[in-house]
């Protein structure tokens, strides 16, 4: 990958002075995953190891899941967690690795099974010094939709899993999509490092059908965000928190009022700190794609006005890692050889202080969701690179 030493940094949010960075800012990583490679996903526990899952495939069309550790600035060798030949693989709707203690705690993917083109199961492993057999945290057996699963540590022995469930979808026909009764739902289980459902809930009766869901652990319990579904086909980013086994009644993060009767495959990212939350998501109300970003200062219960991050026709496909003192938000603009990745630095309350451009990405779905999480203090970047003959999973550094 070539030009990683153009940073640019916005000296406001408007008025912007781009210069040349020293080439030792961004530096590519040696990356563990090989060739034909996609759809990388980054993790940063609580002991600071980041942890990156992927996807690769073979010549016999057999699809393998596995991951790697990042620590002193290297890559550990690959472990593979899964692979077969039936998976359901998704631009937008891809496999996640979550870790604790310097261990990996879960992972998922999709499954394909009878029934129809979108008919799958999530399927899951949880780790206790070895990986489990696989599972579904849901027990519909429904051949239906089941996906956009985002998951955290609850504690060293347990974790949180959200996902759209399409039970209620099942013989909805295509002039039944209206139907309410028969929406996508989104539902949520917390689980045990050996694959026990603990306790399972509904969340919301009447959500977006593809779009991501995240869910991250705060002081109080814990904040999810996801793209709502109304009656009126509005869709915006709602969240809720589930406190003291409760969740609360879903809202708006923002009236952004996005009318739009399909799913836009194209969500939100959150991350916590102390009693701060952040969530950064994708609009395109009223026909104008836009990025935004808003801050709760209360675990996620309420939430400021958002903060427009870019009204310049971007891509969206956000990402968002915050650590004890500062927060990130990425996400994709195109550009005449394709897309950039824009990565914003933020102060807690929720001054811009630098922006960094990595320039040299796809805007074609294939090219997935970039990610970044903290590492030190800094950042690691994942994404899925289209430059060559096969796709192959490239990392970078933030010093």
């Amino acid at each position: 990958m070539k030009h990683f030493g153009l940073l640019c940094l916005t000296i406001t949010l408007f008025l912007a002075a781009c210069t040349s960075a020293p080439e030792s800012q961004i530096n590519e990583i040696p990356s563990p995953a090989s060739d034909n490679s996609f759809f990388p996903r980054l993790f940063t526990d609580n002991t600071g190891t980041v942890f990156m899952s992927w996807m690769e495939q073979d010549e016999n069309s057999v699809t393998k899941l596995k991951y790697a550790t990042f620590t002193n600035e290297t890559w550990s060798e690959p472990v593979e967690i899964a692979s077969d030949s039936t998976w359901f693989v998704n631009w937008a709707d891809y496999p996640a690795i979550i870790a604790r203690n310097g261990k990996p705690m879960a992972a998922h993917w999709l499954d394909k099974v009878e029934g129809g083109t979108y008919a799958y199961h999530i399927m899951m492993k949880t780790y206790n010094e070895g990986w489990s057999d696989s599972f579904t945290p849901h027990t519909d057996n429904t051949p239906t939709e089941h996906g956009f699963v985002s998951m955290t540590p609850a504690t060293d022995s347990t974790y949180i899993a959200l996902w759209l469930d399409g039970r209620q979808t099942l013989d909805r026909a295509v002039d039944d999509y209206a139907n309410m009764d028969k929406a996508m739902t989104l539902r949520a289980a917390q689980i045990s490092n050996t694959g026990d459902i603990l306790e399972d809930y509904r969340v919301d009766e009447t959500v977006c059908d593809c779009c991501q869901t995240a869910i991250v652990k705060t002081e109080k319990g814990y904040a999810a965000a996801y793209r709502n579904r109304t009656p009126d086909e509005i869709r915006d980013i709602y969240t809720t928190t589930l406190i003291n086994s409760e969740w609360s009644a879903p809202t708006a993060i923002n009236n952004d009022n996005w009318h739009i009767a399909a799913c836009p495959v194209n969500g939100l990212a959150i991350d916590a700190h102390g009693n701060t939350v952040a969530v950064a998501w994708f609009t395109g109300a009223n026909d104008e794609a836009l990025v935004k970003m808003a801050l709760s200062q209360d675990h996620g219960q309420t939430y400021g006005e958002p903060i427009l991050l870019d009204d310049q026709a971007p891509l969206g496909r956000v990402d968002l890692n915050m650590s004890d003192e500062f927060l990130w938000v990425s996400w994709q603009r195109p550009n005449q050889e394709g897309a950039e990745l824009l990565i914003r630095k933020y102060d807690l309350n929720g001054k811009m202080m630098e922006e960094y451009s990595v320039p040299g990405l796809s805007k074609d779905r294939s090219s997935g969701f970039p990610q970044i999480t903290v590492y030190n203090k800094k950042f690691v970047i994942s994404y899925t690179d289209l430059s060559d003959k096969n796709p192959t999973v490239k990392t970078l550094n933030l010093d």
